[in-house]
């Protein structure tokens, strides 16, 4: 099999987490298959990049230099526990301390200018997985494979130039992607590719959103045509609902990419739906696999999947810490234009927008926004809005969750809402705002915070998930 495995932050946070890596990948070589590593930058490290990218647009010099000392530290001591072959030890030094250096020299030159734009935000951000591509490289030299580092513009993706959330351009990418990667895994060397950093075609470095190591894999994946995506990660694979709110949870053995980006969008945080979206349409099969458990199956997901009689319900799974904004007023009606203005406003204060909910009369549009963006996003419309003389109010609640129930058995299945709904009044939930798309596969509705677990587990039974997952 010709397999691309990509390495999450948790998967590389340290040396002897790189360690295992290393062996992951060894094991499945040995097996015959043709590996493509990904790997995303060490546990928090983009965090720390982005942090230190804002204090330096400030002209803090000073935590510059610590932070970079710091991360140089870091990555150092990490090659250091990882690897018991000298010479490998110190190339890898090497290129840590050069990576340093340049990093030390774009975030002061940001600081002197005082100044952060979009393109050299891209640039530090990415450093992340310019160290942990080489340390990995030296991991799987010091176990004995042969390796190579590339940042994924030198592997071959190519992007537009919409710095933070730059998209491929597939054709080209596709080819570029196949002409570095093909010869390297034919002549027995394992591409060790940064996730998350891409280039535009004149080689100014880009970022593909936050999560987009996943979207990396993905977009290498279809390039050179693998059999399968594995996605290594500290859980068994997607699940029924939230283990630790459901004792009775189980494994999602295959699932389809539809039912995995409704999974993904609503709070199963596994794979990034970008990633998902991409894969689905180059019908590439994706698996969730454990580090604990490498000899498990996973979760597969796959174009379509057969749903079994009886078998309405996927999985449950809910985003907590959601406030509702309510934008009001009996002017509203007949005013179609509106809706389009509240998402344009918040949209342009980069505020994420969970769920969206209109009334058949029209006069209110209630929006769920996660917890940290809510005050913003409520003074952003009542600026641009209460002066006109559509909107009376806009309000907002706070300390709720959205609960969605997912399936593809939903689909041109009558009675899926009554029950659900039945479910929460039967237990006591009120529900404040309910939505489902055109497609079926979801229901998503706002409930309390505090009634979640109740009516995850009060779901979950009902559906007898934890006995047909």
């Amino acid at each position: 099999m010709k397999i691309v495995m990509k390495f999450g932050g948790v998967s590389v946070a340290d040396g002897e987490s790189m360690r295992n890596v290393g062996k992951i990948v060894e094991r499945f070589r040995a097996e015959g298959n043709d590996v493509v590593v990904v790997t995303s930058a060490m546990f928090n490290v983009t965090n720390s990049l982005l942090d230190a990218a804002t204090r330096a647009g400030k002209g803090q010099r000073e935590h510059v230099l610590k932070f970079v000392e710091d991360t140089r530290a870091r990555h150092i001591q990490s090659a250091r526990t990882a690897m018991s072959d000298k010479n490998v030890l110190e190339r890898t030094i090497q290129a840590v301390e050069s990576k340093c250096d340049d990093l030390k020299n774009i975030l002061l030159g940001i600081a002197h200018i005082g100044e952060l734009t979009p393109r050299s935000k891209d640039f530090v951000v990415g450093f992340g997985e310019r160290f942990s591509a080489p340390i990995l490289q030296g991991v799987l030299e010091d176990q004995g494979m042969k390796a190579k580092a590339l940042t994924g513009g030198e592997a071959g993706i190519i992007t537009d130039d919409h710095f933070g959330w730059a998209e491929p351009l597939m054709n080209v990418t596709t080819l570029e992607v196949r002409q570095v990667i093909d010869p390297l895994v034919e002549k027995g060397v394992v591409p060790v590719v940064g996730g998350f950093i891409a280039a535009t075609q004149d080689g100014t470095h880009t970022t593909l959103g936050r999560g987009g190591s996943d979207f990396t894999a993905s977009i290498i994946g279809a390039a050179i045509r693998a059999d399968e995506v594995w996605v290594w990660k500290d859980v068994e694979g997607l699940m029924t609902a939230n283990p630790a709110i459901v004792k009775d949870a189980r494994m999602i053995d295959r699932i389809s990419f539809s039912e995995a980006m409704e999974l993904a969008h609503f709070g199963a945080q596994v794979i990034h739906p970008k990633a998902l979206e991409s894969a689905g349409r180059f019908q590439l099969p994706f698996r969730v696999k454990s580090l604990s458990n490498a000899d498990g199956p996973g979760t597969l997901i796959v174009k379509e999947v057969k749903v079994k009689d009886g078998n309405v319900v996927k999985a449950i799974t809910n985003i907590d810490d959601v406030d509702l904004i309510t934008v009001s007023g009996a002017s509203m009606v007949g005013t179609p234009r509106l809706a389009a203005r509240v998402l344009e406003i918040l949209t342009d204060e980069d505020i994420d927008v969970l769920m969206i909910s209109q009334s058949s009369s029209e006069e209110s549009i209630t929006l769920a926004i996660p917890k940290t963006d809510g005050s913003k996003a409520q003074n952003a419309l009542e600026l641009s809005l209460l002066g006109s003389k559509q909107v009376r109010e806009v309000s907002i609640e706070a300390g709720l969750s959205i609960l969605a129930v997912v399936g593809a058995g939903m689909r041109g299945t009558p009675g899926v809402a009554a029950r659900v709904f039945g479910t929460m009044a039967a237990n006591d939930v009120n529900i404040r705002a309910i939505a489902q798309g055109s497609s079926e596969l979801n229901i998503s509705f706002i409930i309390r915070k505090q009634d979640a677990p109740k009516a995850i587990t009060a779901l979950h039974a009902d559906f007898k998930l934890g006995e047909c997952a």
